[in-house]
């Protein structure tokens, strides 16, 4: 008998009605097992996608989880034909979600900036609905379910483990790490850790997602440990079934010495799981994944106690919430944190100006000390002894001209930190030029090996005149010529809408294509460069600026099927699917709020691990719909 699903046969038993031949489970076949084989691969490699592709085709490449994508879905097609099963795929979800793929494959044909591209996207949203049907037909136990849950919280906590080892800087980590993404991100000086995930942002709605299911986890290993035991009975001429004994309510995990300690230390564990991805969580320092991680705990909190007054759950929840909050006050300074949720981005952070001599002298090859006086008109504190530190330093430039006859000037550093609205006077140490000749030099500060305050957005020049003497025979040698460096571009989110919106209105139908906002985006918001790597940050608007109108409803009618969904199995009787009912409908929670802040359905770890928690969700529904007595999902 697979997972803990009590057939009909023995259903049949128990309420006393004539005994009949066993009929075989849809779940007991290859195709099901195969089915949730596909799941738990998928479960272990959505977090792990290497950025070398493993494939390289014409205008296509095949990346690493995009293959164990196409494994899943091949096995469990074999599966299919060998055994004479027909997948279910008929649900609720399945026609707003056919309906999107319809309306994105006509905006791709239509689009105006990349056919290619816009395919790609509505290829990775048929990927989706495949990891859905793939989770519907094999999730389709309890011990499924738990199994595939369990696996979902074992690998957060490996991405979470790596995440923490970021942060602190494990040079090992570090290394490794680049096999899946480029760079450690940064805001001004704080790290965002990101684990193998291809940005911070996006390995915080994988953990919050994880997380949220993790609660659910939580409370069923709790509500499994507090169950009353069971003993097997045969009435006369039957076959053997399990009933509950009749122990009272106290009889609890503690009663036997050996399984309390089993089942206590499963709760212990899952508990410093959810506080190791909760940590992870506050490291990525995204905003919107503390809000989405409070908000799962005071869902599941707050139904947990309208369901069952105080008792250990609750408790256990409170609990909880209040280490991951400690962690938080904890994992930053206090001015890092005022800052990360005071202003939209960092561009108001680094500004200084200064004043300087307007005209200088010096000589070839010389150094000297300037006297200058600097002000932090920024939000950041200088500090020349943290790590990275900020110092003053300078460029050379020709009299005439953007170019630059020397970049990288001496630095100085600042004799104690200079907080913001406050000026120093200071001696900069001036390295000049070998050969003699009319310059300017341009005074800035740096952040090493961050960034320069003047290529920061809205930066203000500050510039003197210099005129470099001969100070010993010139070698004849001209210097090399230095091209400015690229301005740094970062649209806030209210750019993005804005843009978004004005790609809505000149093209209200159908688009601009699937995933060609980051392509188009530049002028619809004004911008002489912009990065292509950068979404709409709203995955609505995202749907709406990509496949117009006619994409917009189909996704609208497949949101509300699958709030639907998530609200269907929150309603479920606390014994219908355990505590894995709570977790799944907080885990659709923190997706649906997320989203209006960021964009994920372009990426494949986030867009798997969405189908396979919507699947699970529509499984408990199913289940419990269809087979209230049995022990199914």
């Amino acid at each position: 008998m697979a997972g803990n699903t009590l057939t009909d046969a023995a259903a049949a038993v128990a309420s006393g009605s004539a005994r009949g031949p066993v009929v075989p489970e849809p779940h007991t076949s290859p195709a099901g097992r195969t089915a949730f084989a596909g799941v738990a691969l998928l479960t272990l490699a959505a977090p792990f996608e290497l950025t070398e592709p493993l494939l390289r085709l014409p205008r296509q490449s095949v990346s690493s989880l995009e293959m164990a994508l196409l494994l899943a879905f091949a096995g469990w097609g074999a599966a299919l034909v060998f055994s004479g099963f027909v997948a279910e795929w008929r649900t609720p979800l399945t026609p707003p979600w056919i309906a999107l793929l319809l309306a994105m494959l006509v905006a791709s044909a239509a689009s105006p900036v990349s056919r290619v591209n816009a395919l790609h996207m509505t290829g990775r949203l048929g990927a989706a609905f495949g990891v859905y049907l793939l989770t519907l037909n094999g999730v389709s136990t309890r011990a499924r379910l738990r199994t595939m849950l369990a696996l979902a919280l074992a690998v957060g906590v490996v991405v979470s483990g790596l995440m923490i080892l970021e942060y602190i800087g494990v040079r090992p980590v570090l290394a490794w790490l680049r096999l899946f993404r480029r760079d450690v991100a940064t805001v001004g000086a704080q790290v965002r850790a990101g684990g193998p995930l291809q940005y911070p942002t996006i390995a915080s709605m994988y953990l919050e997602v994880v997380f949220a299911l993790g609660l659910g986890v939580l409370l069923g290993e709790l509500d499994r440990s507090a169950q009353p035991e069971v003993r097997t009975e045969k009435p006369e001429g039957t076959t053997p079934f399990k009933t509950a004994s009749k122990a009272s309510p106290a009889r609890t995990c503690f009663i036997s010495s050996e399984r309390g300690f089993r089942r206590c230390a499963g709760v212990a564990a899952v508990f410093v799981a959810l506080v190791v991805i909760g940590e992870a969580i506050t490291l990525t320092f995204t905003r919107a994944g503390l809000v989405t991680m409070a908000l799962s705990l005071a869902l599941v909190g707050a139904i947990r106690r309208t369901r069952r007054g105080t008792e250990s759950g609750g408790a256990l929840i409170a609990c909880l919430a209040l280490v991951i909050a400690a962690l938080f006050l904890v994992s930053r300074s206090p001015r890092s944190m005022w800052l990360r949720f005071t202003s939209e981005g960092q561009e108001s952070w680094y500004r200084a100006k200064v004043g300087a001599p307007p005209d200088l002298d010096l000589p070839t090859g010389r150094t000297t000390a300037v006297p200058v006086k600097v002000t932090n008109t920024g939000r950041l504190l200088w500090d020349s002894r943290a790590d990275p530190p900020v110092l003053l330093s300078y460029h050379w430039l020709p009299a005439e001209g953007d170019h630059f006859v020397s970049f990288e000037g001496v630095r100085t550093p600042f004799a104690s930190p200079v907080a913001p609205d406050t000026t120093v006077s200071m001696r900069a140490v001036v390295g000049a030029p070998l050969r003699p000749g009319r310059y300017r030099l341009e005074w800035d500060i740096v952040q090493e090996g961050r960034l320069w305050f003047s290529t920061e957005p809205g930066a203000i020049r500050s510039i003197s005149r210099a005129t470099v003497t001969a100070n010993a025979p010139w070698s004849g040698v001209e210097p090399a010529i230095i091209p400015p460096p690229h301005p740094t571009v970062r649209p806030g989110r209210f750019v993005l809408w804005r843009a978004a919106g004005r790609m809505i209105a000149a093209h209200p139908l159908l688009g601009v294509g699937p995933d060609n906002f980051r392509l188009s985006y530049g002028a619809y918001a004004g911008l002489a460069t912009a990065d292509p790597r950068t979404h709409s940050n709203n995955m609505y608007l995202e749907v709406l600026a990509g496949g117009g109108l006619l994409a917009g409803a189909a996704f609208v009618w497949l949101l509300w099927r699958a709030a639907g969904s998530f609200a269907a199995v929150m309603r479920l009787a606390p014994d219908a699917a355990g505590g894995a009912a709570l977790g799944l409908g907080a885990a659709g929670l923190a997706i649906g709020l997320h989203a209006a802040v960021d964009s994920f359905l372009s990426f494949a770890p986030t867009y798997v691990l969405f189908s396979l928690t919507l699947g699970c969700a529509s499984a408990c529904v199913r289940d419990a719909e269809a087979r209230p007595d049995a022990n199914r999902v």
